[in-house]
């Protein structure tokens, strides 16, 4: 138990000494076993979790660890697709079943950020090398498509039983942000993100409210 008590603690203060975001709970996952309390500031780490929630998602966890372990012996020490899918999704419940609707979001924000940024960049990167665009309008597609990306995938994953919804939604989230190239930049581009139009000069103007 002073193991896991000191794992804790020093998890805690690794994590207060080189992230701005949410903290373990030591308190709260005192008896818990250290790996589970890693999983924790894995969800932790995105989203502000008071100590009832975090010590539901150890809980939860370790009940997942068990059917993780069942699932490879039955496998015979593998995990089959199948299982992994079956691991994955109990996994996306019990973060569903702890977690706000609000506190999903952000956490499935974080989770997405970084791919949803590389992805930003790329499209603006390609679109201003093939057609010599501003640094301003690089920023503009940048942004656009970062924010399609990232709340795309959000969507995705918190509508996954809703198909046609999610596909709907994103649908509309891209006219959205695509719009928004448009109206500060004066180009517009495609909803692939693939060619270029100048609808008009670029006025620096429409950068101030």
């Amino acid at each position: 138990m002073a193991k896991q008590k000191l794992f804790v603690a020093t998890l805690f203060a690794l994590v207060v000494g080189s992230m701005s975001a949410q903290t373990l709970d030591t308190e709260a996952l005192a008896s818990v076993h250290p790996s589970t309390a890693r999983e924790v500031f894995g969800v932790s780490r995105y989203v502000k979790l008071d100590g009832a929630q975090q010590k539901a998602l150890a809980t939860a966890f370790e009940r997942e660890d068990s059917i993780f372990v069942a699932r490879i012996k039955a496998d015979g020490g593998v995990l089959s697709v199948k299982g992994n899918r079956e691991i994955q999704k109990m996994h996306d419940r019990a973060i569903a079943s702890v977690l706000s609707d609000e506190q999903l979001e952000q956490y499935y924000r974080g989770v997405f950020d970084k791919e949803a940024d590389a992805e930003g960049i790329a499209v603006a990167d390609r679109l201003q090398k093939k057609y010599d665009l501003t640094d301003q309008n690089w920023k503009f597609i940048r942004i656009a498509f970062y924010k399609i990306g990232l709340e795309s995938r959000v969507i995705n994953k918190l509508m996954a039983d809703q198909p046609a919804k999610a596909k709907k939604k994103i649908e509309q989230l891209r006219t959205d942000w695509l719009a928004t190239i448009e109206a500060k930049g004066g180009i517009r581009v495609d909803r692939e993100g693939k060619t270029v139009k100048v609808v008009r000069p670029f006025d620096p103007n429409t950068l101030h409210k």
